[in-house]
């Protein structure tokens, strides 16, 4: 168990990393979009390693981290419909 935290962690970090630093580099100014980028890497390490043992702590983190993901995705939406 403990080794699969790790490795999550690891990928997590990585992927953080990698986003943050393209989003920079690409030149981009908005929080919103690194917030996405860096749920979006939440969930594709955790789905990569798929812990066995989820704790309610977990699923509270879950839940709330995709309510935040669909608020943004929602708002940008909205901009794109308005404009």
């Amino acid at each position: 168990m403990e080794r699969k935290v790790d490795i999550l962690l690891v990928i997590y970090t990585s992927l953080v990393v990698l986003s943050v630093i393209s989003l920079y580099v690409l030149g981009e100014r908005r929080i919103d979009a690194y917030i996405s980028l860096n749920i979006l890497a939440y969930y594709t390490s955790y789905g990569i390693i798929r812990p066995s043992y989820t704790s309610r702590a977990v699923k509270a983190l879950n839940i709330a981290l995709f309510a935040v993901f669909m608020i943004i995705v929602a708002f940008r939406v909205y901009e794109v419909l308005v404009s």
